[in-house]
């Protein structure tokens, strides 16, 4: 797949957050940029017109943690 920012060149990646959230996307080798069916949809919807809030579908939670809106860090001395 070409880098639809700079044409260079993109690898299927697998991502996760922490514990809260994990999705399959692409990354450029060149520039760093990240695309994933949720990106492309939301962009696609954008180009068209649409107005308010994105959907998180796209997103699934990772081994039953909480959403990726509510998820925090706790931090102990």
């Amino acid at each position: 797949m070409t880098c639809k920012r700079c044409g260079g060149l993109t690898i299927a990646r697998h991502f996760e957050g922490g514990q809260a959230w994990e999705y399959d996307g692409w990354e450029c080798l060149i520039c760093g940029d990240i695309t994933d069916p949720l990106i492309m949809t939301n962009r696609d919807a954008q180009a068209h017109g649409a107005r308010g809030p994105m959907t998180s579908s796209g997103m699934r939670s990772a081994r039953g943690a909480v959403s990726p809106a509510r998820h925090t860090d706790i931090i102990r001395p």
